[in-house]
């Protein structure tokens, strides 16, 4: 189980997205790796509308709150926060170059 505990977690955050990507990687016929790779991007994008803290987020929920976040989401919603951060910082330094 703790290789698809952020599977889980997607299915419990928003069970109607889980639905539709596990449908979507059976009716491709695609392997169960591919689908669980696949379950980190919509729980990056749920931290990102709450604040990049997945964390708090699992610690919320009655059906996470015992389990601890996977290292690998972690460091994912810490990159995309990172990267969301610097893509905003460059944008609004370049708009105020003296050259």
């Amino acid at each position: 189980m703790r290789h698809y505990v952020h599977c889980y977690a997607l299915h419990c955050l928003d069970e109607e997205v889980s639905n539709e990507l596990r449908r979507g990687f059976k009716e491709r016929g695609e392997n169960v790796g591919a689908w669980r790779q696949a379950c980190y991007k919509p729980l990056v994008a749920i931290a990102a509308r709450q604040g990049w803290d997945i964390d708090a987020i699992f610690n919320a929920h009655p059906r996470l709150s015992i389990w601890y976040v996977p290292t690998k989401l972690r460091q994912l919603c810490h990159a995309e926060r990172n990267g969301a951060a610097a893509s905003s910082s460059v944008s609004v330094g370049t708009t105020h170059l003296p050259f």
